[in-house]
């Protein structure tokens, strides 16, 4: 008799380890058993995992003892500790119990109470349960935190990073496309304020080449005494022309003692000369060119030794 208490307190000191078994079907219920062990509280089926036994088969075990209901595809959920849980009305002990998941194998139909277990089963979807006030606190826990709002697994969390960088990879690419936009952006604008420029510069052009042309065929020696003066003015016009398109980085093409070059000049006659020949030797009409490049050739007459 002593020996048997001694066994007895031993087996209540030392923690002793459970299987919680939440039974699912396809509808996507739980399953729940009204237990007396626990004040007629809603838990899992459940109970001691045996010496040898794995998890998993004491998880069978204990749905079929209870229920007669057949189950498999176990998932550990978590692992909980109940130390003299005072709703456990059999004894005071330390539990430690792993929960698990397991799928329903037959049918809802084949479910049959072991009176000392249980009183009653219900199949429930999560969220009725928890609307319930006769569930036992820590199923209560794990049902909230493992179907209703479920743990990701590992496989959702690699999906999630695969997620995360398909994202920043699509991030990345967007934005070096907008930055070779806001770069072809400048440089269109670089290139409307060239045009609109030159469009400009275009029409003022031929203003500057009449007035030269004037200016050029003006008697040397003029019987007006106010000639000089006129001159004088008409020349300072001149220069301001010249000084406005500099300004605008707008050249005069060299024409006159220059070797003839087609991508600078347009030859409009030639004349017979003691120049080189393909030397100009006039100029027709002014060429120019624009941070480099021809915006308008230079009309020339070419020295020619053949005549």
């Amino acid at each position: 008799m002593n020996n048997e208490k001694s066994v007895n307190q031993q087996e209540r000191i030392l923690p002793h380890v459970t299987v919680g078994v939440y039974v699912t079907d396809d509808e996507g219920r739980l399953l729940l058993i009204r237990s007396p062990k626990w004040k007629n509280q809603l838990v899992p089926p459940g109970g001691h995992i045996d010496y040898g036994e794995t998890v998993e088969q004491a998880a069978i075990r204990e749905v079929k003892e209870e229920t007669n209901l057949a189950v498999g595809d176990m998932e550990l959920l978590t692992v909980i500790n109940m130390i003299d849980r005072p709703d456990f009305t059999k004894y005071t002990m330390h539990f430690v119990g792993l929960q698990v998941r397991v799928r329903l194998l037959g049918s809802p139909n084949d479910l049959k109470l072991q009176d000392a277990e249980a009183s009653e089963a219900l199949w429930l979807t999560p969220k009725e349960f928890l609307e319930r006030d006769d569930l036992e606190s820590e199923t209560r826990t794990v049902i909230a935190e493992y179907f209703v709002t479920p743990k990701p697994t590992i496989e959702h969390v690699s999906a999630l990073i695969r997620e995360s960088a398909d994202y920043k990879s699509g991030w990345q690419r967007c934005k070096a496309d907008y930055q070779n936009l806001l770069r072809e952006v400048d440089e269109q604008k670089k290139d409307w304020a060239a045009w609109s420029e030159l469009r400009v510069l275009e029409e003022f052009i031929p203003v500057y080449d009449n007035l030269k042309k004037a200016f050029a065929h003006h008697p040397e020696n003029g019987e007006d005494k106010k000639w000089p003066n006129w001159a004088q003015g008409i020349g300072f016009i001149k220069k301001q022309f010249g000084d406005i398109l500099q300004a605008h980085q707008i050249e005069e093409i060299k024409t006159v003692g220059e070797l003839f070059d087609p991508r600078l000049h347009e030859s409009v006659g030639e004349e017979i000369s003691d120049a080189p020949e393909h030397t100009i030797i006039r100029e027709v009409d002014g060429g120019y060119m624009m941070k480099g490049k021809v915006v308008k050739v230079a009309k020339v007459i070419v020295s020619n030794k053949k005549y």
